[in-house]
């Protein structure tokens, strides 16, 4: 009996260090997961504040009544586009420039909406990934400005006019 007892005595410390072991695993697997998410988090919060402060500005100002869609562009010029309806229920895009914070109003039925010009990229470029899709300004005529990766994996800037979906400007492979 008593030679049981020292094998169980000489068992049970070899039992604290695997499960030491593994709750230290556990801890440091928790650690990482909270750093990323606390890292993503902080990453999105400019984004997430620019809509909320220009989706303020344009519903201020009487261009929407409410914004349903946010996208960014930044090329030559940072530009906040806001999607929702006006005040007579009309799909409305109101493209603001951040510097100056002037507004372009577009009736979003004269042109491409987010889906078509995400197709056309798609049907002319095949990329391998989209990055971002956003409108903007180019030479005083809204566009849609996209970002994406092709098959070689080099990144490409289309941009696209918003009333006819003629290419006005790329940049490949870089």
């Amino acid at each position: 009996m008593e030679r049981w007892s020292m094998q169980m005595r000489q068992m049970e410390p070899q039992k604290k260090p695997y499960r030491t072991v593994l709750i230290t695993l556990l801890v440091i697997i928790l650690i990482a997961v909270i750093s990323v998410y606390g890292v993503l988090g902080r990453s999105v919060q400019p984004i997430n504040k620019a809509n909320r402060e220009y989706s303020a500005l344009v519903v201020n100002a009487k261009k929407l009544t409410k914004v349903d869609h946010f996208y960014w562009s930044s090329r030559d010029q940072t530009y906040y586009t806001l999607i929702g309806n006006n005040q007579r229920h009309q799909e409305t895009g109101v493209i603001v420039e951040k510097r100056s914070k002037k507004m372009v109003t577009i009736a979003m039925k004269d042109g491409l909406s987010y889906d078509d010009v995400k197709q056309l990229i798609i049907n002319k470029y095949a990329p391998k990934k989209i990055t971002n899709i956003g409108m903007g300004i180019y030479k005083k005529v809204p566009v849609w400005e996209v970002k994406f990766i092709n098959q070689d994996n080099n990144l490409n800037f289309i941009t696209v006019q918003f009333e006819n979906g003629k290419v006005v400007r790329t940049i490949n492979n870089l």
